[in-house]
């Protein structure tokens, strides 16, 4: 079963707002004015792309995820998909390598590992259904919480030549799965690596990225969860990015710190984000609420 690898992963990055205020003996409260950087900015470019990428894995991967309340634990559709990496077309016709899921303890137990032409990856999987309060083993349309959690990693099988890394976590707690607008809290924890690997040149970007989910509400759409959308809720992300050449003349190093929230409106997210000496803000559509 699989509610999400955020993709997330192919490129991680984030946002937060500082809002500073000042208060004075006279309880007269000002608010210093915000000049937020142009979206155009070089320096903001490729933050904003990993910020779009992570909206819409979210989306995807965590909220339209829940289409898998319709498919037990451990279905093996869904773990190939699962252990397929950002940018790779899944093979749905090569079967896992290894696959055990056993229910112990109110908790559903998955591990599966599989090795592709060009990488290896594994997942751990802990998903629980409750009823009242209650776990279940089976899922069914009483279930009105689930408590998942995913970790994964997808290792490239020849670090000599470029590739690409990928390491996370998720736990998310879903409620209200019996009411119209289900609530979802929880975190994820993401390493992306990229390196490029040239005759004489190699690089490498490291991005370490987490973020909380705090009351995303998505509706129902025709009784069930196909395509959800977040009607409100807000995501707080903190994201570091460390960049490192050599080449046959020079080498070097250099990091960055982001922080970023996320609001969501009916389907709109405002994101504002800062390094800490520049603030950027700016609206993006990732999806429409619908009920029919």
């Amino acid at each position: 079963m699989r509610f999400g690898k955020l993709t997330a992963l192919t490129g991680v990055l984030i946002i937060l707002l500082a809002v500073l205020y000042g208060c004075s003996d006279d309880k007269t409260t000002s608010i210093p004015p915000v000049t937020y950087g142009s979206i155009d900015d070089p320096e903001f470019v490729p933050v904003k792309a990993q910020v779009d990428t992570v909206l819409s894995g979210f989306v995807r991967d965590v909220l339209t995820g829940l289409d898998n309340m319709y498919v037990q634990p451990g279905d093996t559709i869904s773990v190939r998909t699962a252990l397929t990496p950002p940018s790779v077309q899944p093979d749905l016709n090569a079967a896992p390598d290894t696959l055990l899921a056993v229910y112990q303890n109110g908790w559903h137990f998955i591990y599966a590992t599989y090795t592709g032409q060009l990488y290896h990856s594994r997942l751990r999987d802990s998903i629980q259904f409750q009823v009242d309060g209650l776990p279940v083993q089976m899922l069914d349309p009483d279930v009105d919480f689930v408590h998942y959690i995913h970790n994964w990693t997808f290792t490239a099988l020849d670090p000599n030549v470029t590739h690409a890394d990928y390491t996370g976590r998720n736990e998310f707690e879903i409620s209200d799965l019996d009411q119209q607008t289900a609530v979802i809290n929880g975190s994820t924890a993401n390493t992306l690596e990229l390196v490029y690997i040239a005759p004489d040149t190699t690089m490498t970007n490291t991005f370490s990225f987490n973020f909380t989910a705090t009351d995303v509400t998505v509706p129902q759409v025709a009784g069930g969860w196909y395509s959800g959308c977040p009607r409100t809720g807000t995501l707080n992300m903190t994201l570091s990015h460390v960049f490192s050449w050599t080449n046959n003349v020079s080498f070097g190093s250099r990091a960055n710190n982001w922080t970023a929230t996320v609001t969501f409106d009916d389907g709109t997210a405002t994101v504002t984000a800062t390094n800490g000496e520049q603030t950027w803000r700016y609206e993006c559509h990732i999806c429409t609420i619908t009920t029919n």
